[in-house]
């Protein structure tokens, strides 16, 4: 891992503690049951937590000065609610009531439980942190209708094209969403590459939760490939993309490198995950067909250390490759 990357996790584990868990705890002890352990452990252990950490500080290194307390805390707390938010969706029963007018007027929320409570605190709480609330609203409603149109994929009849088209999207405007909680100006081309990075995260993603989406027949451009050699050309392929449009980006030289080697480092794993499957696809059939393989086969624990090995020695590969 890059070693200000270990700087990064040290000053959210530090923000947290002194920041979030207070409010969590209000929360916690008022709660009328509508929130879950499992929710408060969403926002501290993994959105409130990796998306600072990885996303915040990834984009902060690009424009050359890290996050100051107000993007830290932006970012933490709009960063944080994206399990909530995605729950709705996956989960009818707690749906907010008019969700989008919730996402341009979150004041007039009247929170009818706890979780709508929680959702609306620190929503209002992150927009209150940024310079440009209004850009984080209008990109947040990007986020909701990616969300809804992302529904589609439970649909078996979409093709290959449709389910690239609705990975993009959801990818995209979630990392812009994440992208605009920094206060330095986002110019088109950042925009750009930033767009596409989020799709290219969502593909990996995809590629890892093989098992989960086929249980939940949920349509993706994993789930839906005959050949893990064609799905990892054209991964590679979408990565020398946004290694393109990064190089078109309006930063010194030094701060892109920084930016690749965090990107790279993200993404060495998804190649671990492929070799899993492409090992697979070969001692079965010669045609991927996950719906017909156990949960072990499907499961790339990245927890193993011949793993961690794999997917460092993948990093050190594509570093030579792209730096």
């Amino acid at each position: 891992m890059h070693f200000f990357l270990f700087k990064s996790v040290r000053k959210q584990k530090r923000f947290i503690k002194a920041h979030l868990l207070p409010d969590l705890k209000t929360f916690k002890d008022n709660n009328d049951g509508s929130l879950k352990e499992a929710d408060f452990k969403k926002i501290t252990n993994y959105y409130g937590f990796g998306v600072p950490v990885i996303l915040g500080y990834g984009f902060s290194t690009l424009r050359g000065a890290l996050l100051n307390i107000k993007e830290r805390s932006c970012i933490t707390y709009l960063g944080g609610i994206s399990g909530l938010l995605d729950d709705l969706f996956d989960e009818p029963h707690k749906e907010v009531q008019h969700l989008e007018s919730f996402i341009s007027t979150p004041e007039n929320l009247i929170p009818s439980n706890s979780y709508e409570g929680l959702l609306k605190h620190c929503y209002s709480k992150g927009l209150s942190y940024s310079e440009n609330p209004q850009a984080l609203k209008q990109q947040a409603k990007e986020v909701f209708r990616t969300e809804a149109d992302s529904k589609l994929q439970h649909n078996t009849t979409l093709s290959e094209k449709e389910i690239r088209k609705l990975t993009f999207l959801k990818g995209g405007h979630s990392f812009l969403f994440y992208r605009l909680c920094l206060n330095n100006t986002l110019e088109d081309t950042e925009r750009k590459m930033i767009y596409h990075l989020g799709g290219l995260m969502q593909l990996g993603n995809d590629i890892f939760d093989v098992w989960e989406d086929v249980q939940q027949g949920i349509e993706t451009l994993a789930t839906k490939t005959s050949s893990i050699h064609l799905l990892r050309n054209s991964f590679t392929s979408e990565l020398d993309k946004t290694i393109e449009l990064l190089r078109e980006c309006k930063y010194p030289r030094k701060q892109q490198k920084t930016f690749t080697r965090i990107v790279l480092f993200g993404l060495s794993r998804v190649y671990v995950c492929l070799d899993q499957f492409e090992k697979l696809q070969a001692s079965e059939t010669s045609i991927f067909q996950p719906s017909k393989y156990p949960r072990k086969q499907l499961i790339c624990d990245m927890e193993l250390s011949k793993n961690k090995k794999a997917a460092l020695n993948y990093y050190l590969k594509l570093h030579s490759q792209y730096l």
